[in-house]
């Protein structure tokens, strides 16, 4: 008996596909070729996206949202030592041995962490030799163009609240740009200007916070603590005087600093405002109090994939989601799910080259996730792979087919579901498998889907969700195939050719029937209309 395939794709990453610019608010610069008079020279175009501006509360006569970079340097959690040299290899045009000529690898964002240490004072010095190498490119070929650089500061557990925040962002601004001296989110030279964004990193303190890996292996905490209250203990007297413990009032603390935020957004201090590792019951609240953003929201691959409630919300009011562990995500799959990682191997390896080697598998989800206008911050201290994943890189790699895009998505749910990365997330949330790994996607041996489906794609025009029914051919028996499909969005399922499909709305109305023709060459759009 013939079986069935199917799935649905994230409702994220559909909505992004089929409109990009209505679904979400946001604009994909698309990648051009350089000038041909000066191609070691002139920058590539850079991978943006536009952030949108609130509409429910939208500021009469207020500017267009600003316009952010989607490929970032992530240094948060690299060795200080490295920092220099990192950052040094990503803003600065490096000469390459092989090609005896000067590459620029496009990178114009920076994400931080504000901790006690001297992280943000080393970014700083490290965008200050950036001003101070301009000289060279006011003498370049493309020296009569200003160029952007962002910054993403983040607003630590511990400064929490009205007061504590204004004084964290007065800290970051003083170590990172001195010349802003806390007067506006702007800096400029003759040939640059720094933009700077800010993110509440944690709504709360969680004690478990203290048993990750992450913060026992972080050199951002140089004195490691175990608890909420001891770490606020040990807070220095001036944040401790600036304001109120964030401990007191746990669950509002966050809701003050988002006004503090909104106050230094409006001022013109801060390009943009948003939050990270909040969950959804936070973020419902955020959406409830904000008057301006969020903007940002900056989170884990895995809520990327499985939190599809809350990032249909994100998708609602407009926010632009930042996957901050893209590349780690993925490297820990190549234990974890050791077939789901090789069919992203073998699909780099064929889908374009680099070189002569193709894409990496990081590079390669990389991609993925920069084509549906996700950011991404590739952190590493190594310069090859600061190389290989650079906006340069992401923006020259072909588009994907809509079967591609399946195969990757399918392989990444197998990544993020498996035993060895289900951890339960400081704020997301999620806490266990929570089942949604595409089981009945049918495999080879090797890990890809089986060849003969037809990528079936469903746009829904109708002012109400509809899901997709399979009837089986002997019995006549109806299985639900895909989940509610809202309006103005699209699904797609993998099928065969032959198969009999009806769309009912939300009342159990048979909206229309389908028949997957054999002609279909792998795939067919069908409408609810």
């Amino acid at each position: 008996m013939k079986r069935s395939r199917l799935y649905l794709t994230l409702p994220f990453l559909l909505a992004l596909q089929v409109d990009l610019t209505s679904a979400a608010a946001l604009r994909a610069t698309p990648p051009q070729s350089n000038d041909d008079s000066h191609p070691n020279n002139a920058p590539a175009s850079q991978l943006t996206v536009k952030l949108s501006r609130s509409t429910r509360h939208r500021v009469k006569g207020s500017q267009e949202g600003a316009i952010i970079p989607l490929v970032g340097v992530g240094v948060g959690n690299s060795p200080h030592h490295k920092i220099p040299f990192i950052l040094a290899s990503a803003l600065s045009p490096v000469s390459n041995k092989q090609t005896h000529s000067v590459e620029d690898l496009q990178y114009r964002m920076v994400d931080t962490s504000h901790t006690d240490s001297a992280l943000e004072v080393l970014v700083g010095r490290s965008l200050s030799r950036l001003l101070l190498s301009e000289g060279k490119a006011k003498s370049s070929p493309s020296g009569n163009t200003r160029e952007e650089y962002h910054i993403l500061i983040k607003i630590h557990h511990t400064h929490l609240g009205y007061e504590r925040t204004m004084l964290s962002i007065q800290n970051s601004l003083s170590d990172i740009l001195p010349e802003l001296n806390g007067k506006s989110g702007t800096s400029s030279s003759n040939t640059i200007d720094f933009r700077v964004h800010a993110v509440i990193q944690y709504p709360r303190c969680y004690d478990s916070f203290f048993m990750t890996e992450t913060y026992k292996n972080s050199p951002n905490f140089p004195e490691k603590h175990s608890s909420c209250h001891e770490e606020e203990d040990a807070l220095d007297d001036a944040s401790k005087s600036a304001g109120p413990s964030p401990l007191i009032d746990s669950d509002n603390a966050w809701k003050r600093s988002w006004r503090a935020l909104e106050e230094l957004y409006h001022h013109g201090t801060l390009e943009s405002i948003g939050v990270s590792n909040f969950g959804p019951f936070d973020m419902n609240g955020l959406y409830e109090i904000a008057t301006e953003g969020p903007h940002i929201y900056q989170g884990s691959l895995r809520t990327l994939l499985l939190e599809e409630d809350m990032i249909e919300e994100l998708i609602r009011h407009g926010v632009h989601f930042q996957c901050i562990d893209a590349a780690s995500a993925v490297l820990t799959g190549k234990a974890t799910a050791p077939e789901a990682y090789a069919t992203l191997e073998r699909m780099g390896a064929k889908h374009g080259s680099v070189d002569e080697d193709g894409y990496s598998a990081v590079q390669l989800v990389l991609g993925w996730l920069v084509q549906r206008g996700v950011g991404v911050f590739p952190g590493t201290t190594s310069a090859t792979h600061l190389a290989e994943n650079s906006p340069l890189t992401l923006a020259s790699m072909p588009k994907f087919s809509p079967r591609e895009n399946l195969d990757i998505e399918t392989a990444l749910l197998t990544i993020v579901n498996s035993k060895g990365s289900i951890n339960k997330e400081i704020g997301g949330g999620i806490t266990e498998n929570d089942g949604i790994a595409p089981v009945n996607v049918e495999l080879t041996a090797n890990g890809s889907q089986l060849d003969g489906g037809v990528v079936a794609t469903f746009f829904n025009i109708l002012q109400r969700n509809v899901r997709i029914f399979h009837v089986h051919p002997e019995t006549g028996r109806q299985v639900q195939l895909s989940r509610a499909i809202p309006p103005g969005r699209s699904g797609r399922l993998i099928v065969e050719p032959d198969d009999v499909l009806i769309a009912y709305d939300a009342y159990g109305v048979a909206v229309k029937k389908f028949l997957v023709e054999e002609d279909t060459s792998g795939s067919v759009d069908f409408t609810c209309d």
